[in-house]
């Protein structure tokens, strides 16, 4: 059965991080570094004026030269270009794919073909306890760093993400996290919350989802570039991860007010809502979600929940039903709650 909780939950299996083991040698280690090193670079942006923007990682995900990074890292840049791991620089030519939601980016990069190293990504999540490595590339001398893989966490339709046990150096936007494969499992997301830092680590399923179109320039991307109700629905994610739900409510308040029919924001408002206890606030935005999107699974699930929440297992029962003809499993997880 599929687990889903009313609140966001850090699952702890393990905690401790081996930077050498028995089963994870420095041998091993070097190994890796020398194989996937080259795969992973810096990305640099650049102001009108040509200072500095902002700098991250990012890492070459095909054999042409695309580049995978953080989508906010190239917000406000006039101009940008990646750092290979032998010091050279090649310019961002095109944004080719991006996921708001997930502050994803794909791009071209003007490369030579013997300076790319793409690396192999796994749709598959790692298990509970299951050994990975970053790459630390903050030095000239790069090094691999093994961990484990403690915890996994979801919300409500954004999907699921990893926690791993925390590295000794500083993890950086677009780090990639590495299974003992060699493939990316997971991405660092990084996001600035009233001041201070976060990370999240994203799945490599949603890097897989960057399908590549033709693309547009860097500077008609930033042209296209707006406080639009994405931009604002995405903003308020942060907040939901890290259990803010009031903050996380205006974000989303914000974006259903700049689109009216964005089933989802009603739906996370709904849930930011019920997390406060907030019920009637929580049951208006779950119907208008419905409203606007009659087939919307979780906002039925979740409406059912805060049915029983309230002790109202006849209308429980209702969503249910409908949700017999849109998801059997959502409805036997809610039957199961119901009785």
């Amino acid at each position: 059965m599929r687990v889903r909780r009313l609140f966001l939950e850090w699952v702890v299996f393990l905690s401790c991080m081996m930077a050498v083991s028995s089963s994870l040698s420095e041998e091993n280690l070097s190994s890796m570094v020398k194989k996937i090193g080259p795969c992973i670079l810096d990305v640099l942006t650049y102001d009108k004026e040509g200072s500095t923007l902002s700098h991250g990682r990012g890492f070459f995900v095909s054999k042409e030269g695309d580049v995978v990074t953080n989508r906010h890292l190239l917000e406000g840049a006039s101009r940008a270009e990646i750092k290979t791991v032998d010091q050279m620089l090649y310019p961002v030519t095109r944004v080719v794919a991006e996921d708001k939601e997930a502050d994803l980016i794909r791009l071209s990069v003007e490369v030579p073909p013997k300076a790319v190293h793409p690396l192999a990504m796994s749709a598959v999540l790692p298990q509970l306890g299951e050994r990975v490595i970053m790459i630390d590339t903050s030095k000239p001398e790069r090094s691999a760093l093994g961990g484990v893989v403690s915890g996994l966490w979801e919300t409500p339709t954004f999907g699921k993400g990893i926690q791993i046990s925390k590295a000794p150096f500083p993890v950086t936007a677009g780090d990639p996290v590495i299974s003992m494969n060699g493939q990316v499992v997971g991405v660092v997301i990084s996001r600035t919350i009233e001041g201070h830092s976060f990370h999240f680590i994203l799945p490599g399923k949603r890097v897989i989802r960057l399908k590549p179109g033709k693309g547009i320039t860097l500077a008609e991307w930033e042209g296209m570039r707006e406080e639009t109700a994405d931009i604002a629905y995405a903003e308020g994610l942060p907040f939901l991860w890290k259990e803010d739900y009031q903050k996380a409510l205006l974000y989303f308040e914000k974006a259903a007010k700049k689109n009216p029919r964005y089933a989802e924001a009603y739906f996370q408002i709904g849930y930011c809502h019920a997390q406060l206890k907030q019920y009637v606030e929580a049951y208006e935005a779950y119907k208008q979600s419905v409203r606007i999107k009659p087939d919307f699974v979780l906002s039925h699930f979740f409406l059912g929940l805060l049915y029983l929440e309230v002790r109202d297992k006849n209308h429980a029962m209702e969503e249910y039903k409908i949700l017999r003809d849109l998801d059997r499993d959502y409805a036997s997880d809610l039957l199961r709650m119901i009785q």
